[in-house]
């Protein structure tokens, strides 16, 4: 398999309590994380940032309501892990003058309008793709056991996409535990002769082991 990539948040959970509290520089900070997710978004790259939004949301609620933040120390094992109750804890502020108060203030006020609506986009293009992909396997159906490759077929644009994928089972494992499902895009191919595409780039032994775990 390849080298899994760390994932990690866009946006630090304590961004706005850098010193000292600015509500000018929050606004921009703010401001160019959303549109690194509004891109993500226009690509219909959905996760992390989907998860990532529902933390900050939160943490804006919870400083408002109890003037505490949230964090997690969770290692996620796929972009669209989600996070659990149960794997947040609390953190107090750190003590703030009257006047980072006051900046605090608006940036709440501000954050809590701009992160609501990029997390309502987010969820509406979460409803489209839901809506309209349907996944279903043609064959080698007794290959889907612990990891293989998927072709997909892009008619559109006369495309083959290889993918490998991954079933992953958590370390630590209770009656709520899920697997994960990794997908990593190997070769992207013109339709025609894909397969002495993949001949070329391939041995012929890693060849043969796509092609015996290859579900359609």
């Amino acid at each position: 398999m390849g080298r899994k990539k760390k994932i990690s948040f866009k946006l630090n959970p304590e961004w706005m309590f850098k010193e000292p509290i600015d509500f000018e520089y929050n606004k921009y900070t703010l401001l160019d994380y959303l549109k690194k997710c509004g891109k993500s978004f226009d690509k219909l790259e959905i996760y992390p940032d989907f998860v990532e939004l529902s933390l900050h949301i939160a943490n804006v609620q919870s400083l408002i309501k109890e003037n505490v933040f949230l964090l997690t120390d969770k290692k996620f094992e796929s972009c669209d892990d989600e996070i659990l109750l149960r794997e947040l804890y609390p953190k107090s502020p750190r003590e703030i003058t009257e006047e980072e108060e006051t900046e605090l203030e608006k940036t709440l006020k501000f954050s809590n309008m701009k992160l609501y609506y990029a997390f309502n986009v987010g969820k509406s293009v979460w409803s489209v793709a839901y809506d309209s992909v349907v996944v279903s396997l043609k064959k080698n159906k007794d290959a889907v056991v612990g990891a293989g490759f998927v072709v997909f077929h892009q008619k559109e644009e006369n495309k083959i996409f290889v993918w490998e994928f991954q079933l992953k089972k958590p370390k630590k494992i209770d009656q709520n535990y899920k697997l994960y499902l990794n997908f990593h895009c190997l070769y992207i191919l013109m339709t025609n002769n894909y397969i002495d595409n993949l001949r070329q780039m391939l041995n012929e032994s890693d060849l043969d082991l796509l092609l015996d775990n290859l579900v359609e």
